[in-house]
């Protein structure tokens, strides 16, 4: 008898990569999607503007980040402030040139989104998801999307994770290291991917990527005190819209937690006063732990089933992302920003459950600041609103981690993936 012969089963043509190449109705698609946050970037409404002017324009007349002044970000930060401060000598002036600089790193996030749903499914209808929900997310989160730089360092995450997805380790090294020394919160992912990096055998190079990254910080050094930004972070207090204060705020509302003050502090609006002290404590240790948790339920998974497709790379990233995010003592608006990209990668294939929820907490957010209560503290309807958006951004975090858990036995041979 002959020896059979197993022919290996291709996938679908819906599920292999295709031509990114983008056609005149999706062109259309992205122009809409860009076009009016356009028009509101270089709207005067100011946002953090004002502090990114103010500080770019002391570093360029001499002055010494954390030395000559008090810097809140991490160094990449203010490097993005520069050109626009330099070009735009008064506010005014610097609102518009920062604005275009976030409407180009917006498009870029866009094409990026629209076109890995294109090479993933064609001209089916799921290719417009990611840039669809993205988009969507953009427009309700105008006023912090594009009045505060998050964007920038979400970009970075994005290119690692289609970088990763596409075994080009080394550009998503540079991306994550960039991504870190800007706003700090891609560090989450950079254990994840030299796990994975590892396996592959091509941890050199992503190695090589994340050191060519912070290369600049060496020269920094030498003037900058750059790393006193993270005491700034140690002492802000309980930031209003995070997962504790939340609990502790409706406790406040229905008479169980007295004594509890909204008040206006530099960075943010924070609940004062004993409770608040304590619940800050308390909310700093699980956040610490649940971060480390969610990363090590990921670096578990990947040692029997390394992610291949680029929604595999945004389900894994999205575990220690929402962990960072939700279970934050500092849950500002725009951190939501951080995770609607890689929910909407996520939603290519997949449980469409927890990245739908995703986005629909990104929806809510926006519903926090309608009337003026978030400035004196939030009446009932707005305070079960921001519960269930919380609560919407832990069970989805708990979602991903469970199916990162499940999903750590290799699938059986021959099976298709989807």
């Amino acid at each position: 008898m002959g020896r059979v012969e197993c022919a290996r089963v291709s996938a679908p043509t819906s599920a292999v990569s295709v031509s990114p190449r983008l056609g005149v109705w999706q062109w259309v698609a992205f122009l809409v999607g860009v076009v009016p946050l356009a028009v509101y970037a270089f709207s005067p409404r100011e946002g953090d503007l004002p502090l990114y002017f103010r500080t770019a324009h002391a570093f360029l007349q001499g002055a010494v980040p954390n030395q000559d002044f008090r810097f809140e970000y991490p160094p990449y930060a203010l490097l993005w402030f520069v050109p626009a401060a330099w070009l735009g000598p008064t506010l005014p002036a610097f609102i518009p040139l920062f604005g275009l600089q976030l409407v180009l790193f917006d498009a870029f996030i866009k094409w990026l989104l629209l076109s890995e749903g294109v090479r993933r499914w064609g001209p089916a209808w799921r290719a417009w998801v990611p840039f669809g929900v993205y988009t969507v997310a953009s427009w309700v989160q105008s006023v912090h999307y594009l009045k505060r730089y998050d964007l920038i360092p979400a970009a970075f995450v994005l290119v690692a994770l289609v970088a990763l997805a596409r075994r080009r380790e080394g550009l998503a090294g540079w991306a994550l290291s960039v991504g870190v020394v800007t706003k700090l919160y891609p560090v989450v992912l950079v254990p994840l991917a030299l796990a994975v990096c590892w396996r592959r055998g091509t941890w050199r190079r992503l190695g090589l990527g994340l050191l060519v990254g912070v290369l600049p910080l060496v020269p920094l050094s030498a003037f900058w005190p750059w790393w006193h930004f993270a005491s700034f972070h140690v002492e802000r207090g309980l930031q209003v819209e995070s997962l504790g204060a939340s609990l502790l705020w409706a406790a406040h509302r229905l008479g169980f937690a007295p004594g509890v003050a909204w008040v206006h502090a530099p960075a943010a609006y924070e609940l004062h006063g004993a409770a608040a002290e304590a619940v800050k404590a308390a909310s700093r240790w699980v956040w610490v732990a649940g971060s480390l948790a969610a990363a090590a339920v990921g670096l578990a998974a990947v040692r029997r089933r390394l992610p291949e497709r680029t929604e595999d790379w945004a389900r894994l990233a999205l575990g220690p992302l929402l962990a960072f995010v939700a279970l934050n003592p500092v849950l500002s608006p725009q951190y939501l920003v951080w995770l609607v990209g890689a929910a909407g990668l996520a939603l290519l294939s997949g449980s469409r459950w927890a990245p739908g929820a995703i986005f629909a907490a990104a929806m809510m957010t926006r519903g926090l600041f309608a009337g003026s209560q978030y400035r004196t503290g939030l009446g009932g309807p707005h305070t079960v609103l921001l519960l269930v958006r919380n609560g919407l951004l832990v069970a989805a975090g708990l979602a991903l981690v469970w199916e990162v858990w499940r999903a750590r036995k290799p699938p059986p041979e021959g099976a298709l993936s989807r």
